[in-house]
C-alpha cells in the first residue's frame, strides 16, 4: 500500500493511500467484523461489509483507532449509512472506504463521515484530494455538522 499524501483541511486530516490489487497485497488487511468479535484479543482495526450487523462493537469504539467500511459496487449505498451512524454513536477514529466508489461520491463520503480513502489508481487519489479541498459550504445538515446552514447563521 502507498500512502499518497496526508492533507489537513479544516484541521482535520485525510489519509488517501493507493493500492494496486493486481500487483500487491493490502499489507495491513484488517479483521472481518465476525473475526474481530470472535477475537480474544482485540485488534485496533476492524472491516465492516455491506449487511453486517456492527451493534456488538458499539460499547467497544472507543478500542478502535481505524475501522474500515468495503463498498463492493458503487451503487451500494449501505456504507454510507454505515459510516454516518458509527460517528453519531461517538466515533471518533479514522473511517475509511475501501472498495468500488467512485470520485463523484468522495465529498458525499467525506460528509457521512470518511476520513481515509483507499484508491487503486494515484491520479484518482489525487483528484480526490482536490476535490476536498475545493469543497464548499453544504446548506443542509450532516454527519460533521448536524446544524444546517440557517441555523449556523442563527447562533
Amino acid at each position: 500500500m502507498q500512502h499518497l499524501t496526508n492533507t489537513a483541511i479544516d484541521t482535520e486530516t485525510y489519509l488517501f493511500s493507493v493500492v494496486d490489487p493486481a500487483t500487491a497485497e493490502r499489507q495491513s488487511i484488517a479483521p472481518t467484523l465476525t473475526d474481530w468479535v470472535e477475537a480474544d484479543i482485540k485488534p485496533s482495526r476492524v472491516t465492516i461489509a455491506p449487511g453486517d450487523d456492527f451493534s456488538g462493537i458499539l460499547n467497544q469504539l472507543h478500542k478502535l483507532q481505524m475501522i474500515e467500511i468495503q463498498f463492493p459496487v458503487f451503487t451500494d449505498g449501505r456504507g454510507f449509512s454505515t459510516a454516518r451512524e458509527l460517528r453519531e454513536r461517538g466515533y471518533t477514529g479514522t473511517l475509511q472506504a475501501t472498495g468500488a466508489f467512485i470520485l463523484d461520491q468522495i465529498e458525499y463520503l467525506w460528509r457521512c463521515g470518511f476520513n481515509a480513502f483507499e484508491f487503486q489508481c494515484a491520479t484518482q487519489a489525487k483528484l480526490a484530494q482536490v476535490r476536498l479541498e475545493q469543497r464548499q459550504e453544504v446548506y443542509q445538515g450532516d454527519a460533521r455538522q448536524p446544524l444546517p446552514l440557517f441555523r449556523r447563521r442563527c447562533n
